[in-house]
């Protein structure tokens, strides 16, 4: 078990590495992409480089300065006080919170008795839940990158293929409505020629089998399983169960975090298998004509 644990940790080492890769190569194209600067921060986090966290986090706080996002400069905020010895994320706070004062009714911050710093008007565990669904955010795209570098790295995408697939993502991770972040959701909706050969290349590297969806009656007591949200956003989703086992199809076969996490909130083991976008889509769909919840959306915006 000590052996799988440190063989898994490596795993999301490399694809942390590679993400970073990614994400570096589309601010060295598009400085002031801020999906891939706060990708970037939380990436140099992980891996214990807080300098170089600290530099991105900086970049990220004045583009949203220079947008006049409230609302992500008041997510971001509070990340920024986790550094608050640094000079330059201390002026990094100032702009934010000058931003976050603009145009408020006096009354709806107020000063802390710690530091002196204004306060949001938000309750801490809205905050938290907030910013621990950003980060989540984050990593999964950091993941997707990483699948589309590797994708690249195989010969299995063109530069050209994989800078648009990057882009891509870039901009399909800042929607708000649910649109499932996905490499493989990005070429089909681009009508890739090789997507078949991609799949079964990823479904060989990562030891995956593919399993044709469309032959599954997926029932509801295996659907909701998982949230709806991380069905839809992420690319996971019970399809039937073995014994007390949850069989699983995703749509990116190298994300171990995902699967830890789809462990944790199932409450079981799983046994993981890649699937086709088209096939996940039609489930998604059939199971929620009759729900609140729209089907996912197109992936490329």
């Amino acid at each position: 078990m000590a052996v799988e644990d440190r063989q898994q940790r490596e795993q999301i080492e490399n694809q942390i590495w590679n993400a970073i890769a990614a994400f570096e190569q589309i601010v060295e194209t598009i400085p002031d992409d801020r999906v891939s600067l706060e990708a970037l921060s939380h990436a140099y986090e992980q891996v214990g480089d807080l300098a170089r966290a600290r530099d991105y986090l900086v970049r990220l706080a004045h583009v949203v300065a220079s947008e006049n996002d409230r609302e992500s400069a008041a997510l971001l905020r509070e990340r920024l006080a986790q550094h608050a010895d640094d000079p330059r994320i201390r002026d990094a706070s100032q702009r934010l919170d000058t931003l976050l004062a603009a145009g408020k009714p006096a009354r709806e911050f107020e000063i802390t008795e710690q530091g002196g710093q204004p306060a949001l008007p938000q309750t801490q565990e809205d905050s938290r839940q907030k910013t621990s669904e950003a980060e989540q955010r984050g990593t999964h795209v950091a993941a997707e990158l990483a699948f589309a570098w590797s994708l690249f790295d195989a010969k299995q995408l063109t530069q050209e293929e994989y800078a648009q697939v990057a882009q891509d993502l870039s901009e399909i991770s800042a929607s708000q409505v649910p649109v499932t972040i996905s490499v493989l959701h990005v070429l089909h909706d681009r009508n890739h020629r090789n997507l078949d050969s991609i799949i079964a290349y990823a479904a060989r590297e990562s030891g995956l089998p593919v399993i044709p969806l469309a032959l599954f009656d997926v029932q509801d007591s295996c659907f909701e399983l998982l949230p709806r949200d991380v069905i839809v956003r992420y690319g996971a989703m019970v399809f039937d169960l073995m014994s007390k086992d949850a069989l699983v199809v995703v749509l990116n076969p190298f994300n171990k975090e995902l699967q830890a996490e789809t462990e944790r909130i199932c409450g079981r083991r799983c046994r993981f298998f890649l699937t086709t976008p088209a096939n996940f889509d039609d489930v998604v769909e059939r199971h929620t004509k009759t729900g609140s919840t729209p089907p996912p959306a197109k992936a490329t915006p």
